[in-house]
């Protein structure tokens, strides 16, 4: 008979995969947002922010359940931040120029799939940049920092759970390169590090929407200069 943590723990995979699952579904609704007809366009964009106020709020009461307190980030806390988030740029420019090189690839595949959606228009183009930057850290946060480490593996040593942070954040990323993929692991896995030493998921929301935010910067000036 299992034992009551272990039921605990198979309650968080199951909670877990469930997650990751509806993260991908409530994407979907912008594929709909070509319809010329407005209130069909107005429809839908209110299921997808549905969807994610949904998404982020039941992601938050799972991780409420298993990590109930909720600290002020430090001096030290910042300077752990700072120095993480260089060392993600640093990593990430070697990887891009690897990828171009040696790949031919300008940029991951999860990078082209969002800026296909954003030439759909300037709904698409708002709809997308504020769930990317406001809403997806928090959520992607709470699922492969906050339950996966804290809920799935917790008693493990220190680095495992690290690692494997970073494979599963880098698996639900498009990529078609083995440099694409190992610039989301080591995103993944730095933010999982960053967790681990402050013990504060704020920590790594916080460089998770600065990060989406020059990236969503980056592939709107690519459209309009």
């Amino acid at each position: 008979m299992p034992q009551p943590q272990q039921r605990v723990s198979n309650q968080n995979w199951l909670w877990l995969i469930g997650l990751v699952i509806l993260t991908g579904v409530i994407q979907r609704p912008l594929l709909a947002l070509t319809t010329p007809n407005g209130w069909q366009r107005v429809l839908w964009s209110g299921v997808y922010l549905l969807g994610f106020g949904v998404t982020v709020g039941l992601a938050a009461w799972v991780y409420q359940r298993i990590s109930p307190r909720w600290q002020r980030l430090t001096r030290a806390d910042w300077g752990m931040m700072v120095k993480g988030y260089v060392f993600i740029l640093v990593v990430e420019q070697g990887l891009t120029w690897l990828n171009r090189v040696w790949f031919h690839q300008v940029s991951t595949a999860n990078n082209q799939a969002i800026a296909a959606l954003l030439k759909q228009g300037l709904l698409v183009q708002v709809l997308l940049s504020f769930t990317a930057i406001c809403v997806s850290p928090f959520i992607e946060e709470f699922i492969f920092r906050g339950i996966l480490i804290d809920g799935c593996l917790d008693g493990l040593s220190f680095w495992p759970p690290v690692v494997i942070s970073g494979i599963a954040f880098a698996l639900v990323h498009a990529n078609s390169t083995v440099a694409s993929w190992l610039i989301y692991a080591v995103m993944g896995g730095t933010f999982a590090y960053i967790y681990r030493k402050t013990g504060k998921l704020q920590s790594t929301i916080i460089l998770h929407g600065l990060n989406n935010l020059l990236a969503m910067g980056i592939l709107l000036w690519g459209l309009y200069v």
